[in-house]
């Protein structure tokens, strides 16, 4: 079972604005949401536990995982979409899973290739790998 526990964590931006305010919070297994308005620190936090930012102070683990400190682990077993994220207008479903498939630590190109093949056999996209991801919407 896994556990995500935070520990007074706090993020002030560089234009003085506080985002995140001594947060403190413990998760088990389950599907949660993450509700509040605009400017309250949602992505914020979403972003520092995903390592594409560092907190001020505080802490936060995932099981055994010290998130803030050891991203490179966290990054192994943590997929993270967020809503609104940039691509290349023309990159292809398969371009881009092999771009995250090296990131994720996959070095070896033939198992890239497998599982890069496998993920989109299982969403149903293996016949669209080399359409543009930006135009998946529009379908």
């Amino acid at each position: 079972m896994a556990t995500l526990r935070i520990q007074n964590l706090s993020k002030t931006y560089p234009n003085g604005v506080k985002a995140l305010n001594d947060v403190s919070l413990e998760i088990s297994n389950g599907m949660y949401g993450l509700l509040g308005p605009n400017g309250a620190g949602k992505s914020s936090l979403m972003r520092t536990l995903a390592t594409l930012q560092e907190a001020d102070t505080g802490s936060a683990f995932l099981n055994d995982i010290d998130i803030l400190n050891q991203p490179t682990e966290l990054r192994k077993v943590l997929g993270y979409l967020p809503q609104e994220f940039g691509v290349y207008p023309r990159i292809t479903a398969e371009q881009l899973l092999d771009h995250v498939a090296i990131l994720k630590g996959v070095a070896n190109k033939k198992e890239r290739k497998e599982l890069v093949g496998f993920l989109l056999q299982k969403v149903n996209l293996y016949d669209k790998r080399s359409k543009s991801v930006k135009g998946f919407s529009e379908e």
